[in-house]
């Protein structure tokens, strides 16, 4: 089952990063002819800012601030997140299993219990019997699974958009001066 996971995940991301580098090249292609524009531009209004620059190294810094990254960026998250998501689950729910067996978690069957009888002796719950009620809390565990992942989202989710954002380029301007 999870190998059948593995190939699926690897065909999604595969068929993916396909249609990425498609676009990509594309994209290459429109950024080709507006650094080639921008270049003209800035020939003729300040031909100060590209002194000692070459043609093909404002292309690669023009490309640097005006080509997209986004999509890569939510290619990459996605990517860790379904590679990883299973060994989470593995992990949480190993987790919960030791702590239901040292007694950190009580047993499903004792809360049942617990749960069908008050402190008088008196049935709380009528309408579920004792199996019932251990399969109920037993469903419960769910909710750490649930819980595991939203969580490891979120990580994965931040790690990748704070390179995101630390990775960022200045305006053209800036990334021009920088360069030289």
């Amino acid at each position: 089952m999870l190998l059948t996971y593995y190939l699926l995940v690897l065909v999604i991301l595969g068929a993916w990063y396909g249609v990425l580098r498609t676009w990509q090249k594309r994209i290459d292609e429109d950024v080709r002819i507006g650094s080639e524009e921008e270049w003209k531009l800035i020939e003729r209004k300040e031909p100060k800012l590209l002194e000692g620059l070459t043609q093909d190294r404002f292309r690669e810094i023009f490309a640097r601030v005006e080509a997209p990254r986004a999509p890569f960026y939510t290619f990459t998250a996605v990517g860790i997140f379904l590679v990883f998501a299973p060994l989470v689950l593995a992990l949480t729910t190993t987790v919960i299993r030791f702590m239901e067996l040292s007694g950190i978690i009580p047993q499903p069957g004792e809360q049942a219990q617990q749960i069908q009888l008050s402190a008088d002796g008196i049935r709380l719950v009528r309408t579920a019997d004792l199996e019932a009620l251990q399969l109920i809390l037993q469903g419960w565990g769910g909710f750490f699974n649930f819980f595991s992942l939203l969580l490891f989202w979120v990580i994965v989710f931040y790690a990748v958009m704070r390179r995101y954002h630390l990775k960022r380029p200045g305006t053209l301007r800036d990334e021009v001066l920088r360069s030289r």
